[in-house]
């Protein structure tokens, strides 16, 4: 066994990848002629089923759940297995995503001739399109724009009772200590499609703003509160104030907090507004409606006005974005597609339709055509890059 083999194998019993090592599984899996990796999978996880003491039985067992999940037949009562899919099956680069994979393909190559090489081929995209990065917009009070990205560090403008600088690491910071006066003036950050961004807020308050969101505030804040408004998806570190509560305003809803870490999932274009708390408690009002949220929940308002709240909910998944990483758990593939074509900057059209859930995790400055290879491992989609158009085959 060669040394690349050795570094693949002593990846599959990792029960959490870097992403650095992800990264290193996407290109073994481009690099590597099938055949070879799937008799090394094989191999592999044959000895993890009938070795107890090589490898996790219970994360095996899920695999194998997986497996026959994906293939369409019954599993059998023994071993018991749990009937779940492995958080990140098939995609991303992980254990299960090569497991899952390769047993989908052995499934169904006898069933559909073809289908084996269809499934497992390399895909070779034309064209490709790079990762978002950091760049957004600032209009100011008299309307006049700003292109963030591309204006020289140090003092913007004047606004109010603010200066606006740009740090040295491409963050906006409003300090509110160069005048006596208080002014009430506002300004509004959008990143566009393809783009984020960090806003220092006049309180000291962080905000991260993904791609195709916006943020309206004041530049000082002043009176009893501090109130924003939010438009897609951001990300919140409000500076603790008793004195004066921070508001973020959304379309139809609004958070109330003192101090503390939440995501706020807002796009006018997602089925429900999403509100998921990390440390300290917010107040999630919507119309008569008013939830208290503990960290580790999230509150879903959807269309229709109702109020769902989620007491254990997925942290780690809503706020990837902000750490670097495209996550997508158990969603289908228009799901997964709004929020590539936000990120990427890109528009979808859908030659097939399909009900399958997708799990995703790479890192989020991996290329579109990294991104839609691994999906395509699946067997299920198949995509075409013609420019800025992808198509879902």
């Amino acid at each position: 066994m060669n040394d690349t083999d050795k570094k693949l194998l002593e990846l599959l019993h990792k029960h959490k990848l870097s992403l650095d090592d992800k990264q290193w599984l996407l290109d073994y899996i481009e690099n590597t002629d099938q055949k070879e990796l799937f008799q090394l999978l094989e191999l592999e996880f044959n000895r993890s089923i009938n070795d107890p003491s090589h490898a996790n039985v219970e994360f095996s067992a899920e695999i194998l759940t997986a497996i026959y999940t994906r293939a369409g037949i019954q599993a059998p009562d023994k071993p018991k297995l749990k009937h779940l899919w492995p958080r990140r099956l098939a995609i991303a680069g992980t254990c299960a995503c090569l497991f899952g994979a390769f047993f989908f393909w052995r499934l169904t190559s006898n069933k559909h001739p073809g289908a084996q090489q269809k499934a497992c081929a390399a895909h070779v995209f034309k064209n490709d399109v790079g990762p978002g990065s950091n760049k957004a917009v600032l209009t100011l009070s008299n309307g006049k724009k700003v292109i963030l990205d591309s204006a020289r560090n140090g003092l913007i403008a004047n606004q109010g009772s603010s200066l606006v600088m740009k740090a040295k690491n491409g963050e906006v910071v409003y300090d509110p200590a160069a005048q006596n006066q208080p002014q009430l003036v506002f300004n509004t950050i959008a990143t566009p499609r393809g783009g984020h961004f960090l806003v220092v807020l006049p309180d000291g308050s962080r905000v991260w703003l993904n791609a195709a969101s916006s943020i309206r505030f004041p530049t000082c804040f002043s009176g009893n509160e501090r109130s924003v408004e939010v438009i897609g998806e951001a990300y919140f570190e409000v500076t603790r104030n008793k004195e004066k509560p921070f508001i973020v305003k959304l379309n139809n809803s609004a958070i109330r907090v003192l101090g503390t870490h939440f995501n706020v999932n807002a796009y006018a274009d997602e089925a429900s507004i999403k509100t998921t708390l990390l440390e300290g408690a917010i107040q999630f009002t919507a119309g008569k409606s008013q939830y208290l949220l503990k960290p580790g929940q999230q509150a879903e308002l959807n269309k229709a006005g109702v109020i769902k709240v989620i007491p254990d909910a997925d942290v780690e998944s809503a706020v990837a974005w902000k750490n670097g990483i495209l996550h997508f758990e158990d969603v289908d593939i228009h799901f997964v597609m709004r929020q590539l074509s936000r990120w990427y900057d890109i528009d979808v059209v859908y030659h097939t339709k399909t009900s399958d859930h997708f799990f995703v995790e790479l890192p989020a400055g991996s290329k579109l055509s990294d991104v839609l290879k691994m999906i395509e491992l699946t067997g299920r989609v198949r995509f075409d890059i013609e420019g800025k158009i992808v198509t879902v085959n």
